[in-house]
């Protein structure tokens, strides 16, 4: 289940952290660190704890432990949420909330696509979340991107445009349910839902 805390959202399941539904970027070894002690939180974890999760059976100079800290910090921008505990190690320090479980579905007609929490790419591609067989349509036009209960809507470069409402999708833009999405000329409803349907995709 996605963890929040301040303007983030940690997902491991996704293997992503967002800022305000935007992904910060974060190197695997980086991830990984940032996970062990988001699990560990409030207890530190000791040095010797995180090397051995980091790098089993690999001996590395101490530095990169130092290295990855710094990067999750940068990423970040917050020093105090992962604290040095002098002599041991680290701990995750942030106050930490679950996702409000909110659900959302995309309606066209009378199909109901459900969305999954992170990101929903529309477009021709089979593998897409949600998929519409049109010409007008690019392979992958525009994604959705669902955090806890704010949706994110963004265009992939597509040919014939993403609109919300009667805006052009230029950047990211937020979403509220009941707002109409257009990918080109296809007109497609946000909605919040209490439970998610069974998978589909547009014909």
């Amino acid at each position: 289940m996605p963890l929040r805390f301040g303007n983030f959202t940690f997902d491991a399941r996704a293997r992503e952290l967002r800022r305000e539904g935007a992904v910060v970027a974060l190197s695997p070894k980086a991830f990984r660190l940032l996970e062990l002690l988001v699990e560990a939180r409030p207890n530190p974890v000791t040095r010797e704890t995180l090397y051995q999760r980091l790098w089993p059976d690999v001996v590395v100079e101490p530095g990169n432990l130092h290295g990855l800290v710094a990067e999750i910090r940068s990423a970040l921008e917050e020093r105090t949420i992962v604290r040095t505990v002098h002599r041991v190690g680290y701990a995750f320090s942030a106050p930490v909330t679950t996702e409000d479980g909110a659900r959302f579905s995309i309606l066209l007609g009378d199909d109901e696509i459900p969305l999954r929490d992170g990101e929903n790419v529309i477009g021709r591609d089979p593998l897409d979340a949600v998929v519409i067989h049109q010409p007008e349509v690019s392979r992958h036009h525009a994604r959705l991107i669902v955090t806890g209960a704010t949706v994110i809507l963004e265009d992939l470069g597509s040919k014939n445009g993403t609109f919300l409402g009667t805006t052009r999708v230029t950047s990211a833009m937020t979403v509220n349910a009941g707002d109409d999405i257009l990918i080109g000329t296809i007109r497609l409803r946000l909605v919040r839902v209490d439970s998610l349907a069974s998978t589909a995709s547009l014909q």
